[in-house]
Protein backbone atom coordinates (compact mmCIF):
# COMPACT_ATOMS: atom_id res chain seq x y z
CA UNK A 1 0.00 0.00 0.00
CA UNK A 2 0.92 3.73 -0.32
CA UNK A 3 4.13 4.33 1.65
CA UNK A 4 6.79 6.98 2.09
CA UNK A 5 8.64 8.04 -1.40
CA UNK A 6 10.85 5.73 -2.86
CA UNK A 7 13.83 5.65 -5.69
CA UNK A 8 13.89 3.75 -8.42
CA UNK A 9 17.66 2.92 -9.19
CA UNK A 10 17.97 1.41 -12.78
CA UNK A 11 21.43 1.50 -14.26
CA UNK A 12 21.91 2.61 -17.62
CA UNK A 13 21.39 5.57 -20.63
CA UNK A 14 17.60 6.41 -21.77
CA UNK A 15 18.42 5.29 -25.28
CA UNK A 16 19.61 1.96 -24.21
CA UNK A 17 17.00 0.64 -21.82
CA UNK A 18 14.71 2.26 -24.56
CA UNK A 19 16.18 -0.08 -26.93
CA UNK A 20 16.25 -3.06 -24.42
CA UNK A 21 12.72 -2.98 -23.35
CA UNK A 22 11.47 -2.71 -27.24
CA UNK A 23 13.49 -5.50 -27.54
CA UNK A 24 11.92 -7.75 -25.04
CA UNK A 25 8.39 -6.31 -26.07
CA UNK A 26 9.09 -7.85 -29.61
CA UNK A 27 10.22 -11.09 -28.01
CA UNK A 28 6.65 -11.11 -26.06
CA UNK A 29 5.03 -10.47 -29.30
CA UNK A 30 6.87 -13.22 -30.74
CA UNK A 31 7.50 -11.66 -33.98
CA UNK A 32 4.19 -10.99 -34.78
CA UNK A 33 3.71 -7.44 -36.39
CA UNK A 34 5.84 -4.56 -36.75
CA UNK A 35 9.29 -4.82 -34.66
CA UNK A 36 9.06 -1.89 -31.97
CA UNK A 37 12.71 -1.91 -32.27
CA UNK A 38 12.89 -1.04 -35.66
CA UNK A 39 10.28 1.80 -35.34
CA UNK A 40 11.92 3.64 -32.30
CA UNK A 41 15.56 2.99 -33.46
CA UNK A 42 15.62 6.23 -36.20
CA UNK A 43 13.88 8.41 -32.93
CA UNK A 44 16.96 6.79 -30.52
CA UNK A 45 19.59 7.99 -32.83
CA UNK A 46 19.75 11.71 -32.77
CA UNK A 47 18.76 10.71 -28.75
CA UNK A 48 21.82 8.60 -28.76
CA UNK A 49 24.45 11.39 -30.26
CA UNK A 50 22.90 13.62 -27.35
CA UNK A 51 24.11 11.57 -24.94
CA UNK A 52 27.39 11.03 -26.05
CA UNK A 53 27.82 14.66 -26.79
CA UNK A 54 27.19 15.28 -23.09
CA UNK A 55 24.49 17.21 -24.36
CA UNK A 56 20.74 18.22 -23.21
CA UNK A 57 18.40 15.62 -24.35
CA UNK A 58 15.47 16.68 -26.52
CA UNK A 59 12.45 15.78 -24.27
CA UNK A 60 10.02 16.49 -27.52
CA UNK A 61 12.01 13.76 -28.95
CA UNK A 62 12.47 11.89 -25.85
CA UNK A 63 8.35 11.66 -25.63
CA UNK A 64 7.92 10.09 -29.11
CA UNK A 65 9.88 7.75 -28.10
CA UNK A 66 7.41 6.96 -24.84
CA UNK A 67 4.68 7.37 -26.97
CA UNK A 68 5.93 4.08 -29.06
CA UNK A 69 6.61 2.00 -25.80
CA UNK A 70 3.70 2.52 -23.66
CA UNK A 71 1.68 2.15 -26.34
CA UNK A 72 2.87 -1.50 -27.05
CA UNK A 73 3.49 -1.85 -23.30
CA UNK A 74 -0.53 -3.53 -23.13
CA UNK A 75 1.54 -7.13 -23.75
CA UNK A 76 3.40 -6.67 -20.59
CA UNK A 77 -0.06 -8.39 -19.16
CA UNK A 78 1.16 -11.72 -20.82
CA UNK A 79 4.50 -11.83 -19.49
CA UNK A 80 6.14 -14.82 -17.19
CA UNK A 81 5.01 -13.47 -13.98
CA UNK A 82 8.67 -13.51 -12.71
CA UNK A 83 9.77 -10.51 -15.58
CA UNK A 84 6.55 -8.67 -14.95
CA UNK A 85 7.22 -6.64 -11.85
CA UNK A 86 10.86 -5.70 -13.56
CA UNK A 87 9.58 -5.22 -16.91
CA UNK A 88 7.07 -2.75 -15.35
CA UNK A 89 9.64 -0.97 -13.23
CA UNK A 90 11.80 -0.43 -16.52
CA UNK A 91 9.00 1.44 -18.32
CA UNK A 92 7.92 3.18 -15.17
CA UNK A 93 11.66 4.24 -14.97
CA UNK A 94 11.55 5.57 -18.65
CA UNK A 95 8.87 7.50 -18.48
CA UNK A 96 9.59 9.59 -15.71
CA UNK A 97 12.06 11.10 -17.46
CA UNK A 98 9.56 12.58 -20.16
CA UNK A 99 8.58 16.36 -20.28
CA UNK A 100 5.25 15.21 -19.34
CA UNK A 101 5.17 11.90 -17.56
CA UNK A 102 1.74 12.01 -16.29
CA UNK A 103 0.47 11.75 -19.98
CA UNK A 104 2.18 8.12 -20.09
CA UNK A 105 1.27 7.25 -16.32
CA UNK A 106 -2.18 7.02 -16.11
CA UNK A 107 -2.13 4.63 -19.68
CA UNK A 108 0.25 2.30 -18.27
CA UNK A 109 -2.25 2.30 -14.62
CA UNK A 110 -4.91 1.77 -17.04
CA UNK A 111 -3.18 -1.64 -18.12
CA UNK A 112 -2.27 -2.66 -14.20
CA UNK A 113 -6.14 -2.48 -13.66
CA UNK A 114 -6.96 -5.00 -16.40
CA UNK A 115 -6.17 -9.00 -15.93
CA UNK A 116 -2.53 -10.15 -15.67
CA UNK A 117 -3.61 -13.23 -17.83
CA UNK A 118 -0.07 -15.24 -16.70
CA UNK A 119 -1.14 -15.28 -13.72
CA UNK A 120 -4.59 -15.68 -12.38
CA UNK A 121 -3.47 -16.41 -8.98
CA UNK A 122 -1.19 -13.58 -8.23
CA UNK A 123 -2.10 -10.95 -10.61
CA UNK A 124 -3.77 -8.93 -8.59
CA UNK A 125 -1.24 -8.52 -6.11
CA UNK A 126 1.26 -8.48 -8.57
CA UNK A 127 -0.74 -5.43 -9.95
CA UNK A 128 -0.87 -3.43 -6.91
CA UNK A 129 2.63 -4.00 -5.88
CA UNK A 130 3.96 -2.10 -9.12
CA UNK A 131 0.96 -0.01 -9.02
CA UNK A 132 2.33 0.95 -5.07
CA UNK A 133 5.79 1.18 -6.24
CA UNK A 134 4.71 3.72 -8.96
CA UNK A 135 2.44 5.46 -6.23
CA UNK A 136 5.43 5.78 -3.71
CA UNK A 137 8.40 6.97 -6.50
CA UNK A 138 5.91 10.17 -7.25
CA UNK A 139 6.24 13.20 -5.07
CA UNK A 140 3.25 13.54 -2.14
CA UNK A 141 2.16 16.62 -4.61
CA UNK A 142 2.23 14.76 -7.80
CA UNK A 143 -1.24 14.56 -9.50
CA UNK A 144 0.07 11.47 -11.27
CA UNK A 145 -0.70 10.13 -8.27
CA UNK A 146 -4.17 10.33 -8.78
CA UNK A 147 -4.32 7.88 -11.60
CA UNK A 148 -2.44 5.49 -9.63
CA UNK A 149 -4.89 5.25 -6.61
CA UNK A 150 -7.49 4.97 -9.04
CA UNK A 151 -5.86 1.63 -10.50
CA UNK A 152 -5.21 0.31 -7.06
CA UNK A 153 -8.75 0.86 -5.50
CA UNK A 154 -9.52 -0.82 -9.37
CA UNK A 155 -7.44 -3.60 -9.07
CA UNK A 156 -8.55 -4.40 -5.45
CA UNK A 157 -12.24 -3.89 -6.20
CA UNK A 158 -11.94 -6.54 -9.04
CA UNK A 159 -10.53 -8.98 -6.92
CA UNK A 160 -13.02 -8.05 -4.25
CA UNK A 161 -9.95 -8.98 -1.70
CA UNK A 162 -10.87 -7.97 1.41
CA UNK A 163 -7.39 -8.06 2.64
CA UNK A 164 -5.76 -5.54 0.32
CA UNK A 165 -8.79 -3.08 1.14
CA UNK A 166 -8.16 -3.53 4.38
CA UNK A 167 -4.76 -2.86 3.76
CA UNK A 168 -5.26 0.44 1.69
CA UNK A 169 -8.37 1.60 4.40
CA UNK A 170 -5.73 3.36 7.15
CA UNK A 171 -4.36 5.44 4.10
CA UNK A 172 -7.46 6.15 2.86
CA UNK A 173 -8.81 7.62 6.50
CA UNK A 174 -6.00 9.46 6.58
CA UNK A 175 -4.45 10.69 3.84
CA UNK A 176 -6.99 10.93 1.40
CA UNK A 177 -8.53 14.19 2.21
CA UNK A 178 -4.78 15.57 2.47
CA UNK A 179 -3.54 14.30 -1.17
CA UNK A 180 -7.13 15.76 -2.37
CA UNK A 181 -6.31 19.40 -1.78
CA UNK A 182 -2.53 18.82 -2.68
CA UNK A 183 -3.44 17.24 -5.87
CA UNK A 184 -6.00 20.23 -6.75
CA UNK A 185 -8.78 17.78 -8.18
CA UNK A 186 -11.41 19.44 -10.26
CA UNK A 187 -14.95 18.16 -9.12
CA UNK A 188 -15.43 15.42 -11.67
CA UNK A 189 -11.91 14.06 -10.91
CA UNK A 190 -12.55 14.10 -6.85
CA UNK A 191 -16.30 12.35 -7.44
CA UNK A 192 -14.56 9.84 -9.92
CA UNK A 193 -12.45 8.72 -6.94
CA UNK A 194 -14.93 8.72 -3.80
CA UNK A 195 -17.22 6.66 -5.56
CA UNK A 196 -14.27 4.35 -6.98
CA UNK A 197 -13.69 4.46 -3.21
CA UNK A 198 -17.58 3.80 -2.33
CA UNK A 199 -17.51 0.77 -4.78
CA UNK A 200 -14.21 -1.28 -3.73
CA UNK A 201 -15.63 -0.82 0.09
CA UNK A 202 -19.02 -2.01 -0.74
CA UNK A 203 -17.20 -5.07 -2.44
CA UNK A 204 -14.92 -5.22 0.77
CA UNK A 205 -18.30 -5.66 2.44
CA UNK A 206 -16.92 -2.42 4.63
CA UNK A 207 -20.65 -0.50 4.20
CA UNK A 208 -20.03 2.12 6.85
CA UNK A 209 -17.10 3.63 4.77
CA UNK A 210 -18.89 3.13 1.74
CA UNK A 211 -21.71 5.62 2.14
CA UNK A 212 -18.75 8.08 3.92
CA UNK A 213 -17.35 8.38 0.28
CA UNK A 214 -20.80 8.52 -1.40
CA UNK A 215 -22.05 11.21 0.18
CA UNK A 216 -19.02 13.01 -0.31
CA UNK A 217 -18.81 12.09 -3.62
CA UNK A 218 -22.66 13.26 -3.16
CA UNK A 219 -20.83 16.91 -1.96
CA UNK A 220 -18.63 17.66 -5.31
CA UNK A 221 -21.71 18.34 -7.59
CA UNK A 222 -21.69 22.13 -8.12
CA UNK A 223 -25.23 23.97 -7.60
CA UNK A 224 -25.54 24.90 -11.38
CA UNK A 225 -25.45 20.84 -11.89
CA UNK A 226 -27.73 19.42 -8.95
CA UNK A 227 -30.37 19.11 -11.49
CA UNK A 228 -28.75 16.76 -13.62
CA UNK A 229 -29.56 13.49 -14.42
CA UNK A 230 -26.32 12.06 -13.83
CA UNK A 231 -26.74 14.34 -9.92
CA UNK A 232 -30.49 12.89 -9.69
CA UNK A 233 -28.97 9.19 -9.98
CA UNK A 234 -26.27 9.99 -7.44
CA UNK A 235 -28.34 11.48 -4.93
CA UNK A 236 -31.03 8.87 -5.30
CA UNK A 237 -28.10 6.20 -4.21
CA UNK A 238 -27.33 8.31 -1.71
CA UNK A 239 -30.47 8.98 -0.08
CA UNK A 240 -31.84 5.45 -0.70
CA UNK A 241 -28.32 3.75 0.87
CA UNK A 242 -28.65 6.52 3.86
CA UNK A 243 -31.90 5.08 4.66
CA UNK A 244 -31.47 1.64 5.15
CA UNK A 245 -27.83 1.76 6.37
CA UNK A 246 -28.28 0.43 10.31
CA UNK A 247 -26.16 3.04 11.83
CA UNK A 248 -26.82 6.37 9.75
CA UNK A 249 -29.16 8.54 11.92
CA UNK A 250 -27.41 11.94 11.29
CA UNK A 251 -29.16 13.15 7.66
CA UNK A 252 -27.82 16.83 8.33
CA UNK A 253 -25.24 16.09 5.34
CA UNK A 254 -27.22 15.00 2.85
CA UNK A 255 -30.09 17.97 3.57
CA UNK A 256 -27.23 20.51 3.36
CA UNK A 257 -26.54 18.44 -0.61
CA UNK A 258 -28.17 20.96 -3.41
CA UNK A 259 -28.78 17.97 -5.75
CA UNK A 260 -30.38 15.76 -2.67
CA UNK A 261 -32.75 19.52 -2.38
CA UNK A 262 -33.14 18.74 -6.50
CA UNK A 263 -34.86 16.18 -5.27
CA UNK A 264 -37.87 17.94 -3.95
CA UNK A 265 -38.69 18.29 -8.10
CA UNK A 266 -37.71 15.44 -9.53
CA UNK A 267 -38.33 12.52 -6.84
CA UNK A 268 -41.16 14.06 -4.41
CA UNK A 269 -42.28 11.66 -2.39
CA UNK A 270 -38.40 10.50 -1.77
CA UNK A 271 -37.40 13.73 -0.92
CA UNK A 272 -40.83 13.61 1.59
CA UNK A 273 -39.38 10.17 3.10
CA UNK A 274 -36.01 12.34 3.88
CA UNK A 275 -38.19 14.70 5.82
CA UNK A 276 -39.79 12.04 7.92
CA UNK A 277 -36.66 10.84 9.07
CA UNK A 278 -34.72 13.30 9.79
CA UNK A 279 -37.53 15.13 12.06
CA UNK A 280 -40.61 13.44 12.39
CA UNK A 281 -42.25 9.97 14.57
CA UNK A 282 -43.36 6.55 13.66
CA UNK A 283 -47.06 8.09 13.51
CA UNK A 284 -45.97 10.43 10.64
CA UNK A 285 -44.23 7.52 8.91
CA UNK A 286 -47.08 5.01 9.11
CA UNK A 287 -49.39 7.58 7.58
CA UNK A 288 -46.78 8.13 4.98
CA UNK A 289 -46.55 4.52 3.76
CA UNK A 290 -50.20 3.68 3.59
CA UNK A 291 -50.50 6.89 1.10
CA UNK A 292 -47.51 6.18 -0.92
CA UNK A 293 -46.27 1.94 -1.11
CA UNK A 294 -42.45 2.30 -1.25
CA UNK A 295 -42.83 -0.06 -4.39
CA UNK A 296 -43.72 3.46 -5.70
CA UNK A 297 -40.66 5.26 -4.62
CA UNK A 298 -38.12 6.14 -7.18
CA UNK A 299 -38.41 3.14 -9.47
CA UNK A 300 -38.73 1.20 -6.27
CA UNK A 301 -34.91 1.86 -4.97
CA UNK A 302 -36.74 0.84 -1.21
CA UNK A 303 -39.06 -1.59 -2.29
CA UNK A 304 -37.49 -4.46 -0.15
CA UNK A 305 -36.32 -2.32 2.66
CA UNK A 306 -39.66 -1.74 4.70
CA UNK A 307 -38.86 -3.53 7.80
CA UNK A 308 -35.23 -1.95 8.08
CA UNK A 309 -36.79 1.90 7.47
CA UNK A 310 -39.61 0.54 10.35
CA UNK A 311 -36.79 -0.36 12.82
CA UNK A 312 -34.70 2.56 12.19
CA UNK A 313 -37.64 5.17 12.80
CA UNK A 314 -38.87 3.21 15.59
CA UNK A 315 -35.52 3.91 17.34
CA UNK A 316 -34.97 8.04 15.93
CA UNK A 317 -39.07 8.30 17.37
CA UNK A 318 -37.40 6.81 20.65
CA UNK A 319 -34.71 8.95 20.55
CA UNK A 320 -37.37 12.60 19.75
CA UNK A 321 -39.29 11.06 23.01
CA UNK A 322 -36.34 11.27 24.98
CA UNK A 323 -35.30 14.17 24.08
CA UNK A 324 -38.77 16.04 24.78
CA UNK A 325 -39.54 14.55 27.78
CA UNK A 326 -38.59 17.43 30.81
CA UNK A 327 -38.78 15.18 33.56
CA UNK A 328 -36.06 12.66 31.95
CA UNK A 329 -38.38 9.83 33.01
CA UNK A 330 -40.26 7.89 29.81
CA UNK A 331 -43.05 5.20 31.50
CA UNK A 332 -42.98 1.76 29.68
CA UNK A 333 -46.15 2.57 28.56
CA UNK A 334 -45.24 5.88 26.80
CA UNK A 335 -42.78 3.80 24.77
CA UNK A 336 -44.37 1.04 24.06
CA UNK A 337 -47.58 3.35 22.25
CA UNK A 338 -45.37 5.63 20.39
CA UNK A 339 -43.37 2.86 18.89
CA UNK A 340 -46.21 0.33 18.02
CA UNK A 341 -44.63 -2.38 20.23
CA UNK A 342 -45.59 -4.94 23.14
CA UNK A 343 -44.43 -4.07 26.84
CA UNK A 344 -42.29 -6.56 27.04
CA UNK A 345 -40.06 -5.47 24.13
CA UNK A 346 -39.90 -1.98 25.04
CA UNK A 347 -36.57 -2.40 27.11
CA UNK A 348 -34.94 -4.46 23.55
CA UNK A 349 -35.81 -1.22 22.12
CA UNK A 350 -34.32 1.08 24.41
CA UNK A 351 -31.38 -1.23 24.22
CA UNK A 352 -31.43 -0.93 21.09
CA UNK A 353 -31.07 2.64 20.52
CA UNK A 354 -28.70 3.05 23.84
CA UNK A 355 -26.45 1.02 21.43
CA UNK A 356 -27.56 2.75 18.73
CA UNK A 357 -25.44 5.62 20.58
CA UNK A 358 -28.88 7.84 20.32
CA UNK A 359 -29.72 7.89 23.91
CA UNK A 360 -28.40 6.95 27.36
CA UNK A 361 -29.72 6.29 30.92
CA UNK A 362 -30.67 3.86 33.05
CA UNK A 363 -33.83 1.09 32.71
CA UNK A 364 -35.78 0.61 36.30
CA UNK A 365 -37.82 -2.63 35.82
CA UNK A 366 -39.06 -1.26 39.38
CA UNK A 367 -40.58 1.55 38.30
CA UNK A 368 -41.22 0.32 34.77
CA UNK A 369 -39.56 3.57 33.72
CA UNK A 370 -36.44 4.89 31.45
CA UNK A 371 -34.46 7.27 33.01
CA UNK A 372 -32.73 9.33 30.33
CA UNK A 373 -29.18 11.14 30.99
CA UNK A 374 -28.89 11.92 27.57
CA UNK A 375 -30.57 11.99 24.09
CA UNK A 376 -29.34 13.28 20.65
CA UNK A 377 -31.09 16.01 19.05
CA UNK A 378 -32.46 15.34 15.77
CA UNK A 379 -32.98 18.65 14.78
CA UNK A 380 -31.77 21.63 16.51
CA UNK A 381 -34.04 24.52 15.95
CA UNK A 382 -36.05 27.50 17.79
CA UNK A 383 -37.62 24.80 19.94
CA UNK A 384 -34.75 23.02 20.84
CA UNK A 385 -32.90 26.40 21.62
CA UNK A 386 -35.74 27.62 23.77
CA UNK A 387 -35.60 24.11 25.82
CA UNK A 388 -31.47 24.41 26.43
CA UNK A 389 -32.04 27.93 27.35
CA UNK A 390 -34.71 26.38 29.84
CA UNK A 391 -32.03 24.09 31.41
CA UNK A 392 -29.41 26.44 31.60
CA UNK A 393 -31.91 28.48 33.56
CA UNK A 394 -32.19 25.79 36.03
CA UNK A 395 -28.92 25.07 36.17
CA UNK A 396 -28.48 28.79 36.62
CA UNK A 397 -31.05 28.52 39.98
CA UNK A 398 -29.16 25.61 41.33
CA UNK A 399 -25.48 27.19 40.76
CA UNK A 400 -26.94 30.26 42.59
CA UNK A 401 -28.24 28.19 45.43
CA UNK A 402 -24.99 26.50 46.02
CA UNK A 403 -23.09 29.30 45.78
CA UNK A 404 -25.55 31.05 48.52
CA UNK A 405 -24.97 28.03 50.93
CA UNK A 406 -20.78 28.48 50.11
CA UNK A 407 -21.14 32.76 51.03
CA UNK A 408 -23.34 31.93 54.02
CA UNK A 409 -20.71 28.92 55.31
CA UNK A 410 -17.68 31.20 54.34
CA UNK A 411 -19.05 33.94 56.19
CA UNK A 412 -20.29 32.37 59.61
CA UNK A 413 -16.66 31.09 59.79
CA UNK A 414 -15.34 34.18 59.51
CA UNK A 415 -17.52 35.30 62.33
CA UNK A 416 -16.56 32.24 64.41
CA UNK A 417 -12.77 32.85 63.68
CA UNK A 418 -13.31 36.65 64.71
CA UNK A 419 -15.22 35.74 68.05
CA UNK A 420 -12.49 33.16 68.77
CA UNK A 421 -9.85 35.14 68.31
CA UNK A 422 -11.74 38.07 70.52
CA UNK A 423 -11.90 35.61 73.28
CA UNK A 424 -8.56 34.92 73.07
CA UNK A 425 -7.33 38.27 73.39
CA UNK A 426 -9.56 39.27 76.26
CA UNK A 427 -7.88 36.15 77.87
CA UNK A 428 -4.23 37.31 77.21
CA UNK A 429 -5.27 40.64 78.64
CA UNK A 430 -6.38 39.31 82.23
CA UNK A 431 -3.11 36.88 81.95
CA UNK A 432 -1.16 39.72 81.62
CA UNK A 433 -2.32 41.90 84.63
CA UNK A 434 -2.03 38.46 86.71
CA UNK A 435 1.87 38.29 85.66
CA UNK A 436 2.72 42.05 86.72
CA UNK A 437 0.83 41.86 90.22
CA UNK A 438 3.13 39.10 91.08
CA UNK A 439 6.52 40.24 89.20
CA UNK A 440 5.57 43.44 91.56
CA UNK A 441 5.06 41.03 94.58
CA UNK A 442 8.68 39.67 93.88
CA UNK A 443 10.14 42.85 93.34
CA UNK A 444 8.99 44.03 96.68
CA UNK A 445 10.03 41.44 98.81
CA UNK A 446 13.89 41.34 97.02
CA UNK A 447 13.74 44.99 98.27
CA UNK A 448 12.67 43.83 101.95
CA UNK A 449 15.09 41.39 102.47
CA UNK A 450 18.71 42.00 104.00
CA UNK A 451 21.27 42.39 101.75
CA UNK A 452 24.25 39.36 101.61
CA UNK A 453 27.72 40.76 102.10
CA UNK A 454 30.62 39.65 100.23
CA UNK A 455 33.27 37.44 101.87
CA UNK A 456 36.61 37.20 101.44
CA UNK A 457 38.03 34.16 100.28
CA UNK A 458 41.67 33.36 100.64
CA UNK A 459 43.38 31.49 97.99
CA UNK A 460 46.00 28.52 99.18
CA UNK A 461 48.56 27.55 96.75
CA UNK A 462 50.48 24.77 96.50
CA UNK A 463 54.54 24.58 97.62
CA UNK A 464 56.98 25.66 95.16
Amino acid sequence: MPAPTTTLLIEGSFTELADEFAQYVDALRKNEGASLQAEISPLLEPLRQQEQNEEQADLKQRDEVLKKLVSAAAVLNSAPEKEITPSYNLLVHLVQQASDADMFLSRICTYLAKPITTSPQFGPTLAISILTTIFNTLSSTDSSRFHVLLAIIAVIRQSASAYAFEALKPQLTAQLPTWLASWELDEEEAQKLHLAVAEAAQVAGDTELAQTHTIQALQTIPANNAASKEARDLAVRALSSALQHPTVFDFTPLTASDAVQALRTSDSTLFELLEIFTSDTLDAYEDFVAATPLTSISEGVLANAGEALQNKMRLLTLASLAASTPSRSLPYSTIASSLRVPSEDVEKWVIDTIRAGLVEGKLSQLRSEFLVHRATYRVFGEKQWAEVQGRLMVWRRSLESVLGVVRSERERFIREGQQAAAEEAKTGEKGGKSGDRRRNQNQSQQQSAPQQQPREVEAVGGAE
